[in-house]
């Protein structure tokens, strides 16, 4: 069925939860669904135009710190597609393979170059169980052995719950330790800005799982 659903996420403007919740692991359970979710203009226009060509649902997340960022435009092509199931790796590294999405992939770089943790980060961009990048997610985790997930939702709806069991599916044999993961605590986005921005993980929380990491 070719619809495309745009969904906001609102986290960090104190909209409360019925606004402010990444409904990435709960719309990832439903199988025939595509969940896309860029992370810069760039891929915001050639994921949607991607989207709107396919024949399958797609939904299309979009984090309310993508509407006031800036970055690269194809400006004279903006019918440009991204390709289907590929992730975008934004940093290279070889201790530890850092994989994020949406609006957590700008405080996961800021959170590399904060700690020098030589990290690669990862933006999923395709976060269904069909369209999920496993070619790039492997080589990765076969470079070096340790894996981060970090988001910024709760962790009772987390994305990261589904994904780190598969990866130790998948990639046992080449881990050095357990998948670990960031992400916000088990309270719901709240109208507070002091609250929302207790239960919300960013560049601090992925600062202190990266510095544990490399102590290990």
């Amino acid at each position: 069925m070719p619809f495309v659903l745009r969904s906001k996420v609102a986290m960090g403007t104190g909209y409360g939860s019925q606004h402010s919740m990444d409904p990435a692991g709960v719309l990832t359970t439903a199988p025939g669904l595509r969940v896309v979710a860029p992370s810069t203009p760039f891929d915001y226009v050639g994921l949607l135009n991607t989207a709107l060509a396919l024949d399958d649902p797609v939904v299309v997340l979009e984090h309310v710190d993508l509407y006031t960022s800036t970055g690269e435009g194809p400006v004279d092509d903006l019918d440009y597609c991204l390709p289907v199931g590929r992730a975008a790796v934004r940093r290279n590294g070889s201790d530890v393979t850092l994989i994020t999405y949406l609006g957590m992939v700008r405080p996961a770089l800021q959170a590399v170059e904060q700690t020098g943790v030589d990290a690669e980060v990862i933006d999923l961009r395709w976060l269904d169980r069909a369209s999920l990048d496993w070619e790039t997610v492997e080589a990765s985790v076969q470079k070096t052995g340790v894996v981060l997930i970090a988001e910024q939702g709760p962790v009772g709806t987390s994305y990261g719950a589904w994904l780190a069991d598969e990866i130790q599916r998948r990639c046992f044999d080449h881990l050095d330790q357990p998948v670990q993961r960031v992400t916000g605590r088990e309270a719901s986005p709240s109208i507070s800005k002091v609250l929302e921005a207790a239960a919300v993980a960013g560049v601090d929380e992925v600062a202190a799982a990266l510095t544990q990491i490399s102590e290990a």
